[in-house]
């Protein structure tokens, strides 16, 4: 009987031992437990964001343009979907790269490094710039003047690792989030949100 407490009380050290070791590996980030990065893909993207600015509109009666994707005079505004309330208009695009980003406000080209590779991308800050001017000009096209239009860029990527300063300008979803809570998209203005939206509505095009 002896043997067998013994042989028990081995084999709970043995397993008690064991977890230990995959606990401690886990933490320690270990590349065996570590999950490779991976680009989410363009239909998911944006999902996470979309899905709060979508309830923020419905909270709020705001709309809410998805696919947002707007040309104009051979002009494109790539971005995910676009919030329209009485503050303004919210423009978003969304990044789902993942492994390490590295890149400044600056920067004309950021780099992405995903599982040894190194990959330029277009920086998104300068992009979302560009896509504001854009959707101004279609505002201006429409004779819609003083709305407040404003594009933020959101990374998505779970695994992603943004090695970015500060004061780049980015979001995380989390962010992104919080930012729609802030009072300033509660404000009230004199916006005919229909109008707005089929100003806006009447450039969606394809993403190619």
């Amino acid at each position: 009987m002896e043997d067998l407490y013994l042989i028990v009380g081995i084999v709970i050290i043995t397993l008690l031992c064991l977890f230990l070791i995959i606990y401690f590996l886990w933490r320690s980030d270990s590349p065996l437990f570590r999950r490779k990065p991976k680009d989410l893909p363009d239909a998911k993207k944006a999902d996470k964001p979309l899905g709060a600015a979508r309830r923020m509109a419905l909270m709020n009666g705001y709309q809410v343009i998805s696919p947002a994707c707007l040309a104009k005079d051979g002009k494109l505004a790539d971005l995910d979907f676009i919030l329209v309330g009485t503050f303004g208009i919210l423009c978003v695009k969304c990044v789902g790269r993942g492994g390490s980003i590295y890149g400044s406000a600056g920067d004309a080209m950021w780099l992405q490094v995903k599982n040894q590779d190194r990959i330029s991308f277009a920086n998104p800050i300068l992009e979302a710039e560009r896509d504001t001017r854009l959707v101004r000009d279609i505002l201006f096209s429409a004779k819609l003047k003083n709305i407040p239009v404003e594009t933020v860029c959101v990374f998505t990527n779970p695994v992603a690792s943004l090695a970015l300063p500060r004061s780049t300008g980015h979001y995380t979803v989390k962010e992104f989030r919080s930012l729609l809570g802030q009072s300033r998209f509660l404000q009230e203005r004199k916006i005919d949100l229909d109008a707005v939206c089929t100003a806006l509505r009447a450039y969606v095009t394809e993403k190619k």
